[in-house]
Parts: C-alpha cells; structure tokens; sequence
C-alpha cells in the first residue's frame, strides 16, 4: 500500500468510530478512503473497522439497528452510500422490520435526510424488496392526509413495484410524468396544483411529448376522454394541443414507456 494510503488508512480507523459515536457533522476527515482502496486494500479496511463490534449488534443487523437512531443519521447515511464498506441490507430485525420499511417509514413522516436517493443506493446494494415491505407501503396509504403524502406514497409504491435499481432511478427522472398518469388514474390532479385535470392534461401533452402517446393512451384507457373532452369545450385548449402534438410528434422514449407499463399493466 502507497504512504499516502497507509496515512489516510490510519486516520481513517481513528476517525471512523469517532465518527460513529458524534455523527453531528456533516463530513469526517479521510472518509473519501474507501473509494480509493483496490478490493484487497478494501477487505483489510471492513475487517479492521469491525461494523457489528463498532453498533454492538449482529453483523446482518448494524444498517436495522442505526435507523433507529436518528442521533446516527449522518453516520448511517454516510454508510448506506459508501458501497466499499460492506453492510447487510436485506435481513429483518426482531420485529420483523426490514431496513426498506424503517427508510420508506421516516421518508413518509417527512424526515428531511431520508430521499428516494437512499432508496436506489439499497438497491444498488443488492435490496430486495420483501412482502412485507409491499403490505407496509399499502398500508401507509391509510394514512394519507394531505398532497405531500399522497406523492411520497406514490414514490414508495414505484420503489416496490419495480424493485430494480436501474428501473426506479429512470422512474425517479420522470416523476412528472408518471404523476400524470397517476392522476388520470385516480381521476384527480396529484403533484400538480391543477383545479381539475384539464389543466393535467394539457401540461403533459405540452411539456411530455416524448412520452404524449403514453398520455394520450392513460387518458383513453382510465375511462377519462369524455371528461376531458368535457372539461375542455369552452376554450378547446387540449384539442388543439393534442392535435398539434399529433402533427409533430417527436420519438418516444421507448425505455421509459416499458417502466411506466410495469407500474401500470392497464396501459399494455
């Protein structure tokens, strides 16, 4: 191992436990090693720092256990994206609970460190969604009391609908439209601050056009036309946007459209 490895490796195993027990900051010195470290360098690292002895938990329990802590937050989400430190993602605790239930848990109750982001990065560590992490986010549904919820609902549900890194992380670059689609599914605007669908309807055949067949479809097939038509005669807005899109249709984004499918079958 290079000097200036050895160096950093060094403080690293000072400062790492330190950091553990006082994860108040937002950043500790050397916490960059790991990504600089070959795989050999990197299984001397995780056996040094000893995750389980470190949480006083078992070794598939450390990532359950600090998501009870929020006093850890920094610490665990520094964790959870280092992907060099090796850390067990898919065991349940006591309770039953998994590490997706204890993230989709405080993501819904607002908790400002928790994002969809956490949320890939299980994924990419090999997450996969349980049945009890599909009956949790159902459930959460009950407890829907204003549009935020009801958005980061949708978001959970997408996470344990596609349960792939790749497939959410190309949902999360389309949010708007899935949200589109949502609300012709649920016959009312959610995410948009539209009165009433029209104004849903025309946003997306407007600012989604690589996606407008994709909007026309759910439109068509949630039963929705007669309404928008409806709701569209006194100004005729969407009529002359839709036929305007279908003049100048641009390409379809074909790998989302096969995403969207997956989240809603009726669209085959």
């Amino acid at each position: 191992m290079e000097y200036w490895k050895e160096e950093l490796f060094k403080t690293f195993l000072v400062k790492f436990p330190k950091y553990y027990e006082d994860s108040s900051a937002d950043y500790f010195q050397s916490q960059n090693l790991p990504s600089k470290l070959n795989k050999k360098e990197q299984e001397l690292l995780n056996n040094k720092i000893n995750l389980a002895e470190l949480v006083g938990c078992e070794k598939k329990l450390v990532l359950n256990e600090l998501l009870k802590d929020k006093s850890k937050d920094n610490f665990t989400f520094y964790l959870i994206q280092t992907l060099e430190l090796d850390c067990e993602v898919n065991a349940f605790d006591k309770t039953k609970k998994t590490v997706f239930i204890e993230i989709a848990g405080r993501y819904f109750e607002q908790e400002t460190w928790i994002s969809p982001y956490l949320i890939s990065k299980l994924f990419e560590r090999g997450y996969k969604i349980k049945e009890e992490d599909n009956q949790f986010v159902l459930e959460l549904y009950k407890k829907i009391r204003k549009q935020n919820d009801l958005d980061k609902w949708a978001t959970l549900r997408f996470a344990t609908k596609l349960d792939d890194k790749n497939k959410f992380e190309i949902a999360q670059t389309h949010t708007r439209e899935l949200f589109s689609i949502l609300s012709f599914k649920m016959g009312k605007p959610v995410h948009f601050n539209f009165p009433n669908l029209i104004g849903v309807a025309n946003n997306a055949i407007s600012h989604y056009r690589e996606s407008g067949d994709l909007i026309l479809k759910s439109i068509d097939k949630f039963g929705l036309t007669g309404k928008i038509n409806q709701l569209d005669r006194r100004k005729g807005t969407f009529k002359r946007k839709r036929l305007e899109y279908l003049e100048n249709k641009p390409i379809q984004n074909k790998e989302f459209e096969e995403i969207a499918i997956e989240l809603f079958p009726e669209l085959k």
